[in-house]
């Protein structure tokens, strides 16, 4: 076709390449299925080689993947604020754009969760890739999660997670480090793509700019007079846009539909035709472009979100080849214990391993064998053949040595302090005060005699609360409380391990009756269990005489109501879960008073010698199933006014039965030698209790503020 006079023809570049975003392009291949996936994860860690670093070299800087997620961050801001302005003008969006724009405050949360789930430290204990590819450097899990982003569609599948993990592992093991970061890299490889997907938006909203702005300069060229629409048409030709399909479609349709008899467009479209592509074509390209950017944005924020409610924890533990062996612990403990516990085990696995030349499956394997060991010697489940006792308890020590552990300073001092507490402590102390009293006498150098022994006298108990409280300040930082090993009773509280929670309390009339089964049988709706049973353990208010007007109604009132409310609860077919016991007045010499022997202390010696079945005769009031009582292990004791959360009895049961807290009672010695007879856990003040007096407004503290707090330290 014959171009107007004075245009020369120039072929424009063909769809200029709009982002050379290093180290990948979008994470997309071909779709596997299972059993393809499965041969790819295998041969992914035959093909993969670990940079070998020394263990006392320390990595410097953030890394590249660290650094990565910084620059997307950068990219995605930018790319929301292009979009949000050609929005707010009225500029037609992409669908990957619209995308972006309606859920970048998932992306966001996403990029700050990365940031909390995956600090410096952690990331650069993971095992990097070695070699000149475009991922040495990375982590060799970030490998394994686009490398299953790329051939599952870009659609998170946890069964195709666990997939791949478990055929990569028969060839490489992974770390537990790997197995816990595997959320990030699959954030980080989403990520990825939503970063390539937000450019390709922006470029087309560039596009549909720019083909808007010739449109609009071409028509009103044509509306000009004199050659007004020759040289706007001349300056298209020889210096074109980016002539890309997605400007194609949009110039051209934007021409039909503003002016149809545009007297050139015949001419542009063979140009265009002739020189680029065809309009078909354009319109072909474009249509697939835009699909595809939108089914990789919709899938990858669609992935970003599911990642959230897979529980990992559960994939970690599936995934462990260290959680396998842990599960074959000799005793049968550790796959009845609670997530956190089981955590904690692995976490020393993990520290032994780093500090040896075991893998951490290798590690776990020689506790194991120590547990199975001393299973043979003693002939029966004792403390020592549960693996923990060599991870968390006194075999530690031996199990380190076996494998030529190496302490850092920092665990060698601490060591020393726990094997030596009061020496340090006491030490420290000295020191501290010795310091505050140097500073507070400083005025008082040059007093003689007494002035000085004054003067030191009254500097001490500053000088002394000042240095405890710092002293306790540094241990709770430097030493954190040690978190009790706890079974998790997930199907409830078994028989052998049943319980009772007790209130001990003095009854003065019907009406504190009331008030106490009331209060008991809130604490049993909190934590409902057939293993545990509730008990009022009542005594009458101190007297002149043995008994007084008031007192029959008192027990005739405690008998009726718990035989209420388990009348109440068995026609639910729940057994009988409360009881009563009370006791008569005793006198009392001392006080010349009659009363509850003992009181509260006296009742609950009394209350468990009717379980051990060797003193019936101590309450003489007694409603409830006895027989039930025979087989109680543990007694809960509350006070009037104090609430069990809910199923905190079966977690303070689950504490005890651990064979590591159990007591063991030295006969010879007299006393709990290992384990712990009696557990006092954490008591908090309730915000209605902490402004009941003004005395309890000034010990409660600052209740409320903390509420989340789930082991404090007893220095």
């Amino acid at each position: 076709m014959r171009l107007p006079h004075g245009w020369r023809k120039r072929a424009p570049a063909l769809d200029r390449t709009r982002s050379t975003d290093a180290p990948s392009d979008v994470i997309l291949g071909e779709l596997f299925g299972t059993e393809r996936l499965a041969r790819h994860g295998r041969h992914l860690a035959r093909s993969q080689r670990i940079v070998q670093t020394p263990r006392h070299v320390a990595p410097r800087g953030k890394g590249p993947l660290l650094s990565r997620l910084a620059a997307t961050e950068r990219v995605l801001r930018a790319v929301h604020r292009t979009l949000a302005a050609a929005a707010a003008e009225g500029l037609e969006t992409s669908p990957a754009g619209e995308w972006l724009l309606d859920n970048f405050y998932v992306v966001q949360e996403q990029v700050q969760e990365v940031r909390a789930t995956l600090p410096s430290d952690y990331y650069h204990q993971l095992p990097k890739l070695d070699g000149d590819g475009p991922l040495a450097g990375y982590p060799r899990v970030y490998e394994i999660a686009i490398e299953l982003i790329a051939h599952t569609d870009g659609r998170l599948d946890s069964s195709m997670l666990e997939l791949m993990v478990a055929q990569h592992q028969r060839i490489a093991p992974l770390t537990m480090g790997e197995l816990w970061a595997m959320p990030a890299m699959l954030r980080m490889g989403f990520l990825e793509n939503v970063r390539h997907m937000a450019l390709r938006a922006a470029a087309d909203s560039e596009d549909t700019r720019t083909a808007d702005a010739w449109v609009t300069r071409l028509l009103g060229a044509e509306d000009a007079r004199g050659d007004a629409l020759s040289r706007a048409l001349t300056e298209f030709i020889n210096n074109p846009p980016n002539l890309n399909p997605a400007f194609l479609t949009r110039f051209l349709q934007q021409i039909r539909s503003r002016r149809a008899d545009f007297t050139p467009l015949l001419w542009l479209e063979q140009w265009i035709a002739d020189e680029v592509m065809s309009i078909e074509e354009a319109v072909q390209r474009s249509t697939q472009h835009l699909a595809v950017t939108q089914l990789v944005m919709a899938n990858s924020i669609a992935s970003l979100r599911k990642i959230g409610s897979i529980d990992w924890s559960e994939f970690v533990e599936g995934a462990s080849l260290t959680e396998a062996v842990l599960r074959r612990d000799p005793s049968g403990v550790y796959p009845g214990m609670t997530f956190q516990t089981r955590d904690r085990y692995r976490h020393v696995v993990e520290r032994i391993a780093r500090r040896t030349d075991l893998s951490e499956h290798g590690v776990a394997e020689a506790a194991i064998q120590a547990a199975a060991a001393a299973e043979r010697a003693s002939g029966s489940i004792a403390r020592e053949a549960h693996v923990g006792y060599y991870l968390m308890s006194d075999g530690l020590a031996a199990l380190e040595r076996s494998l030529g552990y190496r302490p850092r300073l920092r665990e060698v001092l601490f060591r020393a302090a726990r094997r030596k507490p009061s020496a340090f402590y006491l030490t420290g102390l000295g020191l501290l005060i010795g310091g505050a009293l140097a500073l507070l006498l400083e005025p008082a150098e040059g007093a003689l005699g007494y002035g000085v022994l004054a003067a030191v006298l009254l500097a001490l108990l500053p000088a002394t609360d000042a240095a405890v409280a710092a002293v306790n300040q540094v241990v709770t930082l430097l030493l954190p409380p040690d978190r009790l090993p706890r079974l998790a009773f997930k199907d409830g509280v078994p028989s052998v391990h049943r319980g009772v929670v007790v209130v001990p309390i003095l009854l003065g009339s019907v009406e504190s009756v009331e008030e106490a089964l009331d209060h008991l049988e809130a604490q049993y709706l909190a934590n409902r269990d057939p293993q545990i049973r509730f008990a009022l353990l009542g005594d009458f208010v101190d007297a002149d005489a043995q008994e007084v007007a008031g007192d029959e109604a008192i027990v005739v009132a405690g008998v009726e109501g718990v035989r209420t409310l388990n009348a109440s609860y068995a026609a639910s077919g729940t057994d009988a879960p409360f009881y009563f016991f009370h006791r008569i007045r005793q006198f009392n010499a001392a006080d010349n008073r009659w009363m509850g022997w003992e009181r509260k202390r006296g009742k609950l010696v009394q209350f468990n010698k009717v379980i051990l079945g060797t003193d019936e005769g101590a309450f003489s009031f007694i409603e409830g199933e006895r027989e039930w009582l025979r087989g109680v292990r543990y007694v809960v004791t509350l006070d009037s006014d104090t609430v069990l959360p809910r199923d905190t009895a079966l977690a303070l049961i689950g504490t005890m039965a651990h064979p590591l807290n159990r007591a063991e009672f030295d006969e010879r010695a007299g006393r709990v030698v290992k384990g712990y007879g009696i557990l006092q856990p954490r008591v908090s003040v309730s915000l209605a209790s902490a402004n009941g007096s003004r005395f309890s407004a000034i010990f409660a503290g600052h209740p409320g503020l903390d509420p989340y707090t789930t082991a404090v330290s007893d220095v």
